[in-house]
Formats: C-alpha cells, structure tokens, sequence
C-alpha cells in the first residue's frame, strides 16, 4: 500500500509538461477545446490522474512509464463512461410538440411507432384512450381493458366474460368506430 497523496499527484502532473497526458485522453474522446464541456472534462481528469497516483502499487521513479499508461486507461475508461451517462440522460429527457430539437418528420413518428416508449407518445396512447373510454359502452370498455391492459386475445375475453366470440367482435366493431371518428 502507498502513502502518496492527491496533492503529491497533481504536483507530478503539473511537472514535466505531463498534462499532455490528459490532452491526449480528451483528444481521443473526440473532445476539442472549443466544446463548451472541455475544460469540467479536463478538471474532472486531472482529478482522476491524481487518483491514479495514490493507486499506483509500483515505485513510480523507476516504472513512470507503467504509471502513465495506467493513468491514461483509469481516465479514458471513467471519462467514456460518464459520456455516456450524458448521452444516454439526453437522449432520455422529456421533450414536447414545440421543442425546435424535433422536426416534424421525428414528431410523426413519436405518434404512429405503435412501440415508442417516448413520455410524448406514451401521455398521446393514454389521451386517446382515455377519450376513447369515455365515448365506450361498458361492455367496450371491458374489451379495450382487456386488450390494451391484459393483452388477451378475442377468445380469451370471451372465456372470461362468459359470452360468445360473435358478442366480443361486436364490442370490437363498436371500439373501432368510435375510435375512428376520433381520429
């Protein structure tokens, strides 16, 4: 176990020109000092390079190489990963029908990808159902439960409700005709 601290690692960074190091990590994340995020990434590296220091298990005057290297993959790996954490968190924020991040091509597909998940096309399924629902018998509200929220087929719902197939088509005729004039 060494004894080196955080300051004695941002010292041997700060000699020597080593920074280099982390330009290098930053380059190779396709980072370029002209993106607004780069110089919190730099930071964010430089504190992992001292990290890297104090984990270091060798004698770093006579394995400075080694100590390199093993600083560049602890920053490289930890910078990629909350890149991605990024990425993925933009990718997963809620957006509305005005965002100009939108275009209409991307807005129509939000609507007519019947497995979007999107908050947009989940809040539009829930709105057209709930109006559907309210314009529905009770019997074609029990089929719309049963088709959208228990995902049973025609025959299922007919052994369940103890009718015949030909009663539950009908509650089907009547759920799409109304669902039509809604739309």
């Amino acid at each position: 176990m060494t004894n080196r601290t955080m300051a004695e690692g941002f010292a041997f960074l700060l000699a020597d020109n080593r920074t280099r190091l982390i330009h290098g990590v930053l380059k190779s994340l396709y980072l370029r000092p002209t993106d607004d995020d780069y110089h919190d990434y730099f930071q964010e590296a430089c504190l992992l390079f001292a990290e890297a220091y104090c984990d270091f298990p060798q004698n770093i005057a006579n394995h400075e190489t080694d100590l390199m290297h093993f600083a560049y993959q602890k920053i490289r790996w930890r910078l990629l990963d909350q890149r991605k954490r990024a990425t993925w968190q933009q990718s997963c924020c809620e957006c509305s029908l005005d965002s100009p991040a939108l275009s209409p091509t991307q807005k129509e597909l939000l609507f007519l990808d019947p497995a979007s998940n999107s908050p947009l096309a989940v809040t539009a399924k829930n709105d057209l159902f709930a109006r559907l629902a309210t314009l529905c018998t009770k019997k074609q509200r029990d089929y719309l439960l049963s088709v959208v929220v228990r995902h049973m087929t025609d025959s299922e719902i007919a052994r369940y409700y103890h009718v015949s197939r030909q009663n539950v088509y009908q509650w089907k005729r009547g759920v799409i005709k109304k669902a039509r004039k809604l739309l």
